[in-house]
């Protein structure tokens, strides 16, 4: 099968066109990183439907060790006490860019506006830290509107690739 990949960039904070929700009792948390099942939860149910391989086949020392890194950040979206999705994101210090690694939400959010909310909040998050750029990629197996959220908030396609899985 061939997809297409696209990655996208944001060179300034002020280019960000952050999006509302309205959904009562939302409030995005950053995880303490300190339960790698919970985690590794998050990532096999809401990938299970786009594709999301490269972590399944990993231990929960795995997950410890990746989750243990200083520059990894990772939020979850709660409404009320109910997860409704996550973001991760590592800051590259060195090379002064945030990269979004994942970012999802359960389908009963689907449709709500949660998704463009999640972004406006990872995109914030990822500027408090001063990079000079934030990126990301997404492909055909993700959502159908995830690249349509992406340049929604401000993102611009840098480069696009055919790849074969």
């Amino acid at each position: 099968m061939n997809i297409q990949r696209y990655f996208l960039e944001t060179n300034s904070k002020l280019d960000l066109i952050p999006a509302e929700c309205g959904i009562a009792n939302l409030k995005i948390e950053e995880s303490e990183k300190k339960d790698p099942q919970f985690c590794k939860f998050l990532y096999q149910k809401i990938g299970e439907d786009f594709h999301w391989k490269d972590r399944l086949a990993w231990s929960l020392k795995e997950w410890e060790n990746y989750l243990n890194q200083s520059k990894l950040k990772f939020c979850v979206a709660k409404v009320g006490e109910d997860v409704a999705g996550f973001y991760e994101y590592l800051n590259h210090e060195d090379k002064k860019e945030v990269e979004i690694s994942y970012f999802g939400i359960f389908k009963e959010y689907f449709g709500k506006g949660l998704g463009g909310y999640l972004l406006t909040h990872a995109l914030r998050s990822g500027w408090n830290h001063k990079p000079n750029r934030i990126w990301v990629h997404t492909c055909t197996l993700d959502h159908p509107h995830a690249l349509r959220n992406y340049i929604a908030r401000g993102m611009n396609i840098f480069k696009k690739e055919k790849v074969r899985v």
